[in-house]
């Protein structure tokens, strides 16, 4: 987390992520269960639908959308960003960010998605 987000973070700030870690045991299940989850290279084959089915969804649907694109970005570029770039009636709005883009832009984020439901009516 700190290594990606290059404004640094506060021990306070970090204290706050660690908090739901501190303790062994079941407590820690979402650290070994969400990295289980990630689709990657057609594995696991449930998310993989899941993912797959919400694409399908959102590529014929005229549902209002807003795509907060992160530069550089790190997940959700290449191949896959110019897929969701062209899902119908989205708005899209690009911010500094890398992984943790909400650590990096909040206040560009937050003005973003006020300005995007404002413009909703």
């Amino acid at each position: 987390l700190a290594g990606d987000v290059s404004r640094g973070l506060s021990d306070e700030e970090m204290n706050h992520y660690r908090k739901p870690f501190t303790e062994p045991g079941e407590s820690r299940r979402p650290t070994l269960t969400w990295p289980r989850q990630i689709p990657i290279a057609g594995e696991p084959k449930n998310v993989v639908e899941i993912v797959s089915a919400y694409a399908e969804f959102f590529k014929g649907s005229n549902i209002p959308k807003l795509f907060i694109n992160a530069d550089p970005g790190a997940i959700l570029i290449g191949e896959q960003r110019e897929e969701a770039r062209k899902w119908p009636n989205q708005t899209e709005v690009t911010v500094k960010g890398g992984h943790f883009v909400q650590e990096i832009s909040p206040h560009e984020i937050g003005k973003e998605i006020a300005k995007f439901l404002r413009n909703l009516g």
